[in-house]
């Protein structure tokens, strides 16, 4: 017991998970700390201090309890409980009071009668979606503010009410907003003072023109030593989706000119960018016009780099050396992200063409258990595959990943999110099919201009095909295990994967591109449709859970996997003792 509040997990289930099954990530990249001017020094600590103040933003997100349980936890420790050691390891795994190891179709939760909800904490955590629904048709007038993806949602009255993030997390946003202040007097590079001033703006009034500058500015900057991200992403929030179902709502709210939109979760980066690293990235920039030409059905829509042919594609590529993750980040339920490419389009600045950043992390793409992949190899895979399946080409394919998500429609054909119309999860899942597909799309482009070899193209083919076996059935709030089932389903219907259970995976070269170009057509047409009971009829059909793909799971399990992350920031903490 801790304070009243009962343990959902045994001392030995978390000895199990911290010594068995988790993998450590090591943000310490001294060396590039030393390479920084001293300024900029200064500078990553108050980055470091403004991530943290925004890891309690998130905490308050994500459930009512998250900071009381944590100080609770912390003052155990303090005061010499091992357990409370442990059990505070485990949270901050967590980065809450639920975890999923990613191989359970049940969450893992710390505490008994504790739970997270669809909503989470940014809608009352009891709330039912036909509750939202019901109230919305008899008071429209309240719609905006309640389905704005910056507004935290509560009952009063019998009347539910919508506070905008900089007044519910006012002290946290003010913490935040003076850290980066005090980094913006103090980095070396004017630019990256300038976004920080603007986010600073953007965290302590309520006026959507300070994130747009912000945005703006960080999506443009080339040559900034350090990287400070807000995230604002919202697959944490399944509630909405599943209130844009209702189509008597969606009626109402189109008459009256009303868009959905997911809750933001806040996130927060820090890092040291590899100049060097990021100059051999810039080069794919130049190619995203010619990508953007192989995209199915594309004179029914507007991309985002449609700017016209003489004006230079606002994308950046740059890779980072991270020093510390807070907030959504660092909520590893139990995966840990390769790279982002933001702003999402549901942001001003990307519907106002202001441009992309993607941002690669370098710890997470090198950090791997070679005994245990090789393992994964004899396994399932046949032999003669091996040789293809290669680190850097998954990189290079997370390169196009990332690069797609700037591709396709940026909304339905009728102007809506394209991701919250299809509807609880499903607008999620596609948008990373999407991305998939249309990343395997490009390998064709490259090779065509002499930027890949043949070889080369092999290797990213096989890497990502041998990539979507699963380790568990998914729910489908988890869109990226999700879309992997899915696309593997697919790729087998298709002939271009082979497996069946009891055999081992192969691949048919000739036939991944064109069930990948197939695939990526069926999915774009989906997204400019914006109908829901479409989507999911698709994704259901092609994430059904069969003989072949528990086969594969109980191998993959078989296998001791290690689906727990824990983050070893060491260079942060010597900063903060300082």
């Amino acid at each position: 017991m801790f304070n009243n509040y009962e343990l959902a997990i045994t001392e030995h289930e978390i000895d199990d998970i911290l010594e068995n099954k988790s993998v450590e990530y090591k943000f310490d990249p001294f060396d590039a700390y030393e390479n920084l001017h001293v300024n900029d020094k200064k500078a990553l600590i108050h980055l470091i201090k403004a991530a943290m103040a925004l890891n309690d933003v998130f905490l308050m997100q994500d459930h009512s309890k998250n900071l009381e349980i944590r100080s609770i936890i912390a003052k155990a420790e303090l005061d010499g409980d091992k357990l409370a050691s442990k059990l505070f390891k485990l949270f901050n795994i967590f980065n809450g009071i639920e975890g999923n190891d990613g191989l359970s179709k049940e969450p893992v939760r710390l505490f008994k009668d504790l739970k997270l909800a669809s909503g989470k904490n940014v809608f009352p955590e009891d709330v039912k979606k036909e509750e939202i629904i019901e109230y919305l048709k008899n008071n429209i007038e309240d719609a905006p503010s309640l389905l704005s993806n910056d507004t935290v949602v509560r009952k009063e009255n019998n009347n539910f009410v919508a506070y905008p993030y900089s007044i519910a997390f006012k002290n946290e946003y003010k913490e935040a907003a003076k850290e980066l202040l005090l980094a913006a007097k103090n980095t070396t590079h004017k630019d990256f003072a300038k976004y920080l001033r603007y986010q600073a703006q953007a965290l302590t009034s309520n006026d959507p023109e300070f994130a747009y500058k912000a945005d703006k500015t960080w999506a443009g900057l080339t040559d900034s030593p350090l990287e400070f991200t807000i995230g604002r992403e919202s697959y944490e929030d399944t509630l909405t989706g599943a209130i844009a179902e209702d189509k008597e709502l969606n009626a109402i709210l189109e008459e009256n000119c009303i868009t959905i939109k997911s809750k933001d979760f806040i996130g927060a980066r820090v890092g040291i960018v590899d100049i060097k690293a990021s100059q051999d990235l810039a080069d794919y920039k130049n190619h995203l016009k010619a990508l953007s030409k192989l995209m199915p059905l594309q004179e029914k829509y507007k991309q985002s780099v449609d700017q016209g042919d003489k004006e230079e594609i606002k994308q950046v590529l740059v890779d980072v050396d991270l020093v510390y993750l807070s907030g959504d980040y660092a909520a590893l339920r139990p995966g840990i992200t390769l790279a982002q490419n933001l702003p999402n389009d549901d942001k001003l600045a990307v519907q106002l063409n202001s441009g992309n950043r993607n941002v690669f992390h370098k710890q997470v793409r090198r950090t791997f258990d070679p005994e245990r992949r090789q393992k994964m190899l004899d396994n399932l895979v046949e032999k003669e595959l091996h040789i293809y399946y290669d680190n850097e080409a998954d990189h290079l394919f997370t390169i196009g990943h990332e690069l797609t998500h700037s591709l396709g429609p940026m909304s339905t054909l009728e102007g809506k999110d394209k991701k919250v119309s299809l509807g609880d999860g499903y607008g999620d899942v596609l948008e990373e099919c999407k991305a998939d597909v249309g990343s395997l799309v490009g390998i064709e482009y490259f090779v065509k201009i002499g930027k890949y070899s043949e070889e080369l193209s092999k290797k990213v083919i096989v890497t990502w095909a041998v990539d979507q076996m699963p380790i568990s059935e998914p729910k489908i709030t988890q869109a990226h295990r999700v879309r992997e089932v899915m696309q593997l389903n697919y790729f087998i219907e298709n002939g271009a994967i082979v497996l069946t259970k009891g055999s081992k995976l192969n691949v048919n070269i000739d036939l991944m591109i064109p069930t990948a170009k197939k695939l990526l057509e069926e999915v774009i047409q989906i997204q400019l449709v914006g109908d829901p009971e479409r989507a999911k009829a698709f994704v259901d059909k092609y994430r059904n859970w069969n003989d072949v793909l528990e086969y594969v799971s109980e191998v993959k399990k078989s296998l001791k996997p290690k689906p727990y992350k824990i983050l070893t920031i060491t260079l942060a903490e010597k900063l903060l003792s300082q």
